[in-house]
């Protein structure tokens, strides 16, 4: 628990007992959760923290950057940012892929003059995985 608070921390977010329980889950599952399967895994867990605390810890954490925001066509997918990567979603099977490799465009930081803060985007196509007929 020391390591989440020291984590919190860092991001200038104060470590509440809920903020640190979303967190928890956050890293214990590493899988791009979106804010309802945060909250049936706090279910699970046997923890009482609302939905809306959920959706609000999560805004806040993608705010000041402890978590990536990843929006697919089916929800809004958080992850957090160990370390810079990319990610690759599949259509057939919605999963969403880490990509470690640095890509190009992630480097930009000026556009025609404007100051470029943070890039978007991830990859779309088919897994590996859907291609070779799994699922």
């Amino acid at each position: 628990m020391k390591e989440i608070i020291e984590i919190l921390s860092r991001f200038g977010i104060k470590p509440t007992l809920q903020r640190i329980h979303i967190l928890k889950i956050i890293l214990k599952y590493r899988n791009h959760l979106n804010a309802d399967e945060v909250f049936k895994l706090v279910q699970e867990e046997h923890l009482t923290i609302s939905r809306a605390t959920i959706y609000n810890t999560l805004n806040l954490f993608s705010k000041k950057g402890l978590l990536k925001e990843i929006v697919t066509p089916e929800s809004v997918r958080y992850d957090y940012i160990e370390k810079p990567h990319n990610h690759f979603y599949c259509e057939k099977c919605k999963r969403i892929y880490d990509i470690e490799e640095e890509l190009p465009i992630s480097n930009i930081n000026k556009v025609d003059g404007h100051l470029v803060k943070k890039v978007q985007y991830y990859l779309v196509g088919i897994c590996k995985n859907c291609l070779n007929g799994g699922e």
